[in-house]
């Protein structure tokens, strides 16, 4: 019998609806999990921090360097581990600035919306003109590093904070070394606008690439996992497989069959850039594949002896959620299944 924990950003609603977006989804095994597990209520956390206390890394690391974690968990993430993991990064994303309601609102690119060719343009311009802050680089079109020499003795707001917000409220605050990276991002911007790729994306009505974000800074340090790791990690995020990887884990891809034969950490974010657009139809998509998926196998396994423990997190930036559910919980016939609706509601 085995011990699975599932963390999926995204899964509550952020606000209550009268018509709540999964009202048309039907979740019926999830809302059995729901209403037989002990709930609770916690303080807000990021996936990020949560993963690293699940991890056992919460400890580590004075600031988390999260370009260097993600950078760490990208598909080329161990080779990249053996040469360049010391070396100081920062997540470069690129992002669309547009005035609404009277503010600049930042937003990101889903993956898809920028093709290769794009990033590798803007990427080249970029190291051409900007050689003096480091080497710009783009793994996918839509996740973009610099690497540095020395390392950023600021806090930047990671770029999940920021999305589909004003953005001043979230540039590094006035000051020496602030003020630089300021200028710098005001300079990258001009360069930005007027590069041939995005005039090119406007006269198609697509969103220009018009700013970076810059986020994560710090360098990465060797593992100091010792023993047999606790959990198997699955996760398609490179952020969660690059915890992972640093807490001397491999990482596997998504499959609830092997996940329910080890005790194992499984990170679902499908839900999350939905949530936090507030898209309700990408959300429904989303969560009936997690419902076919992983909560009906879920449901089966607790029901017939095979999961000895489950629990799911669902962290958030106002407060967290989570459930827990154990072989005796299948018995308790009496407890009423419980809607994500509901759940939003109280």
């Amino acid at each position: 019998m085995t011990q699975l924990v599932l963390v999926v950003p995204g899964l509550v609603w952020p606000a209550p609806q009268a018509l709540h977006p999964a009202g048309d989804v039907p979740h019926a095994a999830l809302s059995r999990l729901l209403g037989r597990g002990r709930q609770s209520v916690e303080s807000a956390v990021s996936c990020e921090y949560l993963l690293a206390r699940l991890l056992g890394m919460e400890h580590r690391y004075r600031a988390f360097p999260f370009a260097a974690l993600r950078r760490l968990g990208e598909k080329d993430g161990s080779e990249y581990a053996q040469g360049e993991g010391r070396a100081h990064w920062l997540c470069a994303d690129p992002v669309n600035l547009s005035f609404m309601g009277g503010h600049v609102v930042l937003d990101a690119f889903n993956e898809g919306e920028i093709d290769a060719t794009e990033a590798a343009a803007l990427i080249g311009a970029l190291n051409d003109e900007f050689a003096s802050l480091g080497h710009f680089s783009a793994v996918t079109p839509t996740r973009w590093y610099l690497r540095m020499e020395r390392s950023v003795e600021i806090d930047f707001f990671p770029l999940d904070e920021a999305v589909c917000r004003p953005v001043q409220n979230f540039l590094p605050v006035e000051g020496d070394e602030n003020g630089h990276w300021r200028h710098a991002l005001n300079e990258v911007q001009v360069a930005l606008h007027n590069h041939p790729v995005n005039a090119a994306r406007e006269a198609v009505g697509q969103r220009s690439i018009n700013s970076l974000w810059f986020w994560g800074n710090g360098a990465q340090s060797a593992s100091t996992s010792s023993g047999k790791p606790r959990f198997a990690v699955q996760a398609l995020d490179p952020m969660a497989r690059g915890l992972a990887r640093a807490a001397g884990i491999e990482p596997d891809t998504l499959g609830v069959n092997s996940a329910l034969c080890a005790d194992t950490l499984v990170v679902l974010d499908m839900l999350a850039s939905p949530f936090r657009h507030l898209d309700s139809a990408r959300w429904q998509d989303a969560l009936a594949v997690l419902e076919q998926d992983w909560f009906v196998s879920i449901e089966r396994a607790l029901g017939r002896g095979a999961l000895r423990h489950f629990i799911l997190h669902v962290p958030g930036e106002r407060s967290s959620f989570s459930l827990t559910l154990d072989r005796g919980a299948r018995w308790c016939f009496w407890r009423k299944p419980l809607s994500l609706a509901h759940l939003s509601q109280t």
